[in-house]
């Protein structure tokens, strides 16, 4: 399925996301504690109300703390 999106109407909103919150790929450790903190006041928020305005947010956040997780080197035991 090809969808056509008009991104130049997507730049707005999507600048208003980022002056509102740290909202990217995660790349160390800062980052990750930020999008950690991040998940954590969404499941406070929404909780498992699937009809919550942010209910899918929580998968994109999930989504980019385990593909840094999953980049992480593996510890020694």
């Amino acid at each position: 399925m090809s969808a056509i999106i008009n991104l130049q109407s997507v730049v707005p909103a999507w600048q208003t996301l980022q002056s509102l919150i740290q909202f990217s790929h995660v790349s160390n450790e800062s980052e990750y504690e930020y999008m950690i903190d991040l998940l954590n006041s969404l499941l406070d928020s929404v909780r498992d109300d699937a009809d919550h305005p942010l209910y899918s947010m929580i998968a994109v956040v999930g989504d980019l703390i385990e593909n840094y997780e999953m980049n992480l080197p593996p510890l020694n035991n």
